[in-house]
């Protein structure tokens, strides 16, 4: 977990003094999420609990990944007086990080870090280690810049022209980009900012190319979850406008990819009406058999590595440590793979397996918690609760955690499970809700 202090503030906009939580040491082997909050210039954020003002303190702060030997100071010139103070802190930091770790893994790597006086040239390093270039940075930075203008955009007109003058550079990773803002800002509560990021979302989903493109997979998915059949599927594929399209639809539809879907395939391509149709629905036919055994082959290879992770974690001696080294391979493969594997030892009666398994299963599920906002740590705690005295207890020892988000958050959840069919979780979560309304005054979602 990271290394949190408690820092004294005056809010440079209203002059409250607050204590705020300050990281020094983000060990991203301990706590996966830190990675994140460094590349969202998310670390050491202060948020004024009087007007709401929010800045980021210029605070040094050792990031230490582990596995790749890696250890980067962020040391601002404002962080200490002259050279030697600087070089103090730089040592404290160090050591902090050295006394984290078991005596085997304390390396020479940690003596000598290197040292970066501005954010953005830590975070390109950090991105030069995981393989992004510089080159990458740079589209990366010109299309946080252009999106930015977006949101600058002094009305639609200007926001339109915009998005068509600049229709060739965005791309799925340009949305993917702003649906990132959109997250952090929800995880962050930026209210504020959300209703400009949404209108600038859905104006580049009619207007732009891409979004355009992504709305049409989007109700082609659509079409086949409504009525996922093998005439459907067949149906979908000749009529997609492009490859990417084509892989989705080849990713859903999977299993009805068998022996009768390529015979009715065949029968389509013998009857079509002319030879440049035939020719097109035959290198559609080799096309729609590619991809599948690519992402077969990709398929066996993911679940190959995964069943080896398991297999190293029930033979660990420190299963939990082992789990953290490898926290990005605890996948949706891996935990369809790790519920496989407990079904099976449960339908055979192996009452060792399964204690194993389940250990396993139930450390991964207290990882996953961590990482969760507080609020939803806060409200999985009540819906664990086992009577209402338990969860009139929680809410009054929990009152810092009952504010106007929280009610927002229960309120979503509760309409999302009604939809979905799951009465008795929404009615619990109605009840939760009606006891935690019944607090009283609300404290303002930070």
């Amino acid at each position: 977990m990271p290394q949190v202090l408690l820092a004294r503030v005056n809010c440079p906009s209203c002059g409250n003094p607050f204590q705020t939580p300050v990281e020094q040491v983000l060990d991203v082997r301990a706590d996966p999420g830190a990675k994140m909050r460094v590349l969202n210039g998310l670390v050491n954020l202060a948020v004024c609990p009087q007007c709401g003002v929010r800045g980021t303190l210029s605070l040094p702060f050792l990031y230490h990944d582990p596995d790749k030997e890696l250890a980067l100071v962020y040391m601002p010139m404002e962080a200490g007086r002259d050279n030697l103070e600087r070089q103090q802190a730089i040592g404290k930091l160090t050591s902090a990080a050295m006394e984290s770790l078991p005596a085997e893994e304390r390396k020479g790597y940690l003596f000598q870090p290197q040292v970066f006086l501005t954010m953005e040239n830590m975070v390109n390093k950090i991105l030069e280690e995981d393989g992004v270039t510089p080159e990458m940075i740079e589209e990366q930075k010109a299309k946080a810049e252009l999106l930015q203008r977006m949101l600058d955009a002094a009305s639609d007109e200007v926001l339109e022209a915009m998005i068509k003058e600049n229709d060739a550079a965005i791309d799925a990773g340009f949305l993917r980009l702003l649906n990132m803002n959109l997250e952090v800002a929800q995880a962050t509560g930026q209210a504020a900012g959300l209703p400009r990021l949404l209108a600038v979302r859905n104006k580049l989903i009619e207007l732009s190319s891409e979004g355009r493109a992504a709305t049409v997979r989007s109700d082609t998915l659509e079409a086949l979850r409504t009525e996922p059949t093998r005439d459907k599927l067949l149906e979908l594929l000749i009529g997609a406008p492009d490859g990417p399209t084509r892989e989705l639809l080849i990713v859903f539809g999977r299993p009805m990819l068998d022996y009768s879907f390529f015979q009715n395939f065949t029968s389509r391509i013998e009857s079509a009406a002319g030879d440049e149709e035939r020719e097109r629905l035959t290198a559609l036919r080799k096309e729609v058999l590619d991809i599948r055994d690519r992402l077969d082959q990709e398929t066996r290879a993911l679940y190959e590595e995964r069943s080896a992770l398991l297999r190293d974690l029930l033979l660990s001696d420190d299963p939990e440590a082992l789990a953290r080294r490898r926290s990005q391979e605890l996948d949706q493969a891996f935990l369809n793979l790790l519920a496989a594997n407990l079904e099976e030892a449960r339908n055979a009666g192996n009452a060792e397996a399964v204690a194993s398994l389940q250990a396993i299963w139930d450390m991964l599920l207290r990882m996953m918690e961590e990482s969760l906002p507080p609020e939803v740590q806060f409200l999985n705690r009540l819906m664990a609760a086992e009577d209402d005295a338990e969860i009139e207890g929680l809410l009054q020892d929990g009152r810092e955690f009952v504010t106007e988000r929280l009610i927002q958050l229960m309120e979503d959840a509760e309409t999302r499970v009604r939809d979905e069919g799951d009465l008795e979780t929404a009615d619990r979560l109605a009840l939760v809700l009606e006891k935690a309304r019944g607090m009283g005054t609300l404290e303002p979602a930070a």
